[in-house]
């Protein structure tokens, strides 16, 4: 892997004689702090300080093959400031050719709501939770579920305004084969377990939607998902950039009391452009239903929102300013305990090359 990556560094250096590798990146550092609420018996807990929140190199390698047929490989470096959860490079390979693209790779995948179609670019740190299991609410969780490195192959077929995929995903292991046959938690906290989706995507003027349906193996064992439904859009109306998006996913919950047979997430996002500047704002939720406690039961739901400001000094340099809070699940080791408020707010200086 470091000597592929090193290879395509002298390559992209080289000019002329291989023109079809390029070198992008990003890097965005600031400063954050963040108050995580605690529970009953348990005090907030306090994190502050400069660091990077993004730090990213992406080499690009392109060959045309010859009627109709293309191959793209793309290394991406990332030294995973944002915590132990961020594990190992992004890569992926694709072969185009005259019906679809065969893509096989492993990556980490933003959150679906907060940084895909409904979140419009709205909030730069994202609702997905930065460490910890979101069913037991640890510290540093915020709405939706912490993401994993995974190892997928998809064919995408493009049919006018639409674009359809099927993907294979599966716990990552680098570059290894076979490392993701098992997990347990798909869909709740992250999980290895492996997962077929259908997905399919309209684009036209303004306006995109996203529809995906996925199936986790072995979900007859208890606690499993069984199938996730995500569904996201965004209309641009030119002043104001709209947003919405919903994931329901279902869940074996015999004999797994803590987990809720159905987990809800909401979010809408709005973007407004004003010359250089932009203003984007977020809402979002999940909602636990019908968990069994002691022979009780109930639903739970986490809420927060985000308020972010952006200034554009050029095309690739912009100065990021945004502040969120929100209440997380309760934690669930025995009895549902309520958690205070949690916020953080960012202000960060960004760099795309």
């Amino acid at each position: 892997m470091k000597k592929s990556l090193i290879a395509l560094a002298v390559l992209a250096a080289s000019g002329a004689s291989f023109a079809q590798v390029s070198v992008t990146g990003n890097l965005t550092y600031g400063f954050q702090s963040q108050t995580t609420g605690g529970t009953s018996g348990a005090g907030s807990a306090d994190v502050s300080g400069f660091g990077a929140e993004t730090a990213r190199v992406i080499f690009t390698a392109k060959e045309d093959l010859g009627g109709g047929y293309a191959a793209t490989a793309v290394l991406s470096v990332n030294t995973a400031p944002g915590g132990a959860a961020s594990t190992g490079d992004d890569h992926s390979l694709t072969l185009a050719t005259p019906v679809g693209g065969l893509v096989m790779g492993t990556a980490k995948g933003a959150d679906y709501l907060s940084g895909g179609i409904a979140g419009v670019g709205a909030y730069y740190a994202g609702w997905d939770s930065a460490a910890g299991a979101q069913a037991t609410a640890a510290a540093g969780s915020k709405l939706f579920t912490n993401r994993t490195q995974r190892d997928y192959v998809a064919f995408v077929i493009p049919v006018g305004a639409f674009t359809f995929s099927l993907s294979q995903h599966e716990g990552a292991g680098s570059v290894a084969f076979g490392t993701g046959s098992t997990g347990t938690d798909g869909g709740i906290n992250g999980g290895s377990t492996p997962v077929t989706t259908l997905s399919a995507t309209y684009t036209a003027g303004p306006l995109v939607a996203n529809g995906q349906y996925a199936i986790y193996k072995n979900s007859q064992s208890a606690g499993n998902a069984k199938d996730t439904e995500r569904l996201a859009a965004s209309y641009d109306l030119g002043v104001v950039k709209l947003g919405a998006g919903v994931v329901i996913t279902n869940h074996d919950n015999t004999g797994f009391a803590t987990l809720s047979p159905k987990t809800t997430d909401y979010l809408i996002g709005l973007k407004a452009p004003m010359g250089a500047s932009s203003i984007g704002a977020t809402f979002g939720s999940r909602t636990q239903a019908d968990i069994i406690k002691l022979g009780q039961t109930g639903s739970y739901t986490a809420t927060g929102y985000s308020l972010e400001y952006q200034y554009a000094m050029s095309k690739r340099t912009s100065v990021i300013a945004n502040y969120a809070r929100w209440t997380a699940l309760p934690a669930q080791a025995v009895t549902p305990s309520e958690r205070d408020a949690s916020s953080q707010y960012q202000v960060l200086l960004s760099h795309s090359f």
